[in-house]
């Protein structure tokens, strides 16, 4: 009990800065190497991941909010065609990001680090956070179209660390062109730039769906992660907010920040009046957004 005791408090609050010193020493080791640096926003990030399984597994923080037998069909069907399709989309895409980034010439390319990292992810947030919000909150024929583009995502009544790779690819195609391709070959950041952001970014949408009780304490008034995630998953639509990725600072400025370290939300998923399809209907469910009406 006290072996397990210990584990826990380290969970809590010893996982999120190891992680990032993990994630300081990947990029650092990454951009001292004279190697291609596009595999890195996977291979920096996997380690962590891999240990975030375990502690899931062995740990987790709402054992109804983890991935079930029951699910694992439908999980596999969602990753084998929607998903991985999505993962390698994204592999493709964040390559290109990273390749696009090394022959763009925009505004941002004499930029220094320093003054490119803000910028870069601030503008991806911000063009995410609007997108994001339009998807559960944009009424009328549009706005129905986009939350059924975004509904595969919440329909779970859990979360859980493989979540954050089920969802619509259409979900993915928008939000990796309008805030992320578009903006690099617009702005012209350097490749350096372009990793580390892809690094973090891969990192924070990880532990994001993290089921376990892992504390970010003042941090989460810069960063998202559990602790404000798992409200944006709420089946109460009036707390499900935070609609930030990576950042929570749209979410504070625009009025939807939901923060509540002592409490956790009493269910999760969509609302059961929403009329939606099971989860694991999944052909239904990735034809919503072409249904009329």
């Amino acid at each position: 009990m006290k072996k397990t005791g210990l584990l826990r408090q380290l969970v809590r609050w010893g996982l999120y800065p190891l992680s990032w010193a993990w994630i300081v020493f990947g990029i650092s080791w990454f951009l001292r190497m004279d190697m291609d640096e596009r595999p890195a926003w996977f291979l920096i990030p996997l380690p962590i991941l891999l240990t975030c399984l375990v502690i899931e597994r062995v740990l987790p923080m709402e054992r109804r909010w983890s991935m079930t037998w029951r699910n694992l069909l439908p999980d596999i069907v969602y990753i084998g065609l929607s998903s991985a399709a999505l993962g390698l989309m994204s592999a493709v895409l964040a390559m290109v990001s990273i390749g696009i980034s090394g022959q763009a010439d925009g505004p941002a390319r004499s930029w220094p680090l320093w003054l490119q990292l803000p910028v870069l992810f601030l503008v991806f947030e911000f063009i995410n956070y609007h997108i994001h919000r339009a998807m559960h909150e944009l009424r009328g024929p549009f706005g129905r179209v986009l939350w059924n583009i975004h509904a595969a995502h919440h329909l779970p009544r859990g979360l859980y660390l493989l979540m954050h790779a089920v969802g619509h690819p259409l979900n993915t195609m928008i939000i990796q062109a309008l805030a992320i391709i578009l903006p690099i070959w617009i702005m012209g950041y350097t490749p350096e730039a372009v990793l580390v952001f892809l690094v973090v970014n891969a990192f924070h949408g990880i532990i994001s769906h993290f089921n376990a009780d892992m504390r970010m304490g003042w941090a989460n008034y810069l960063f998202i992660g559990p602790e404000l995630h798992r409200y944006h998953h709420s089946a109460d639509v009036t707390e499900a907010m935070n609609y930030g990725a990576t950042l929570s600072v749209w979410d504070q400025l625009f009025g939807t920040f939901v923060y509540r370290p002592e409490n956790r939300p009493k269910e999760l998923g969509t609302d059961p009046q929403a009329a939606l399809p099971d989860y694991r209907q999944v052909f239904t469910v990735l034809s919503l957004p072409f249904r009329r009406g």
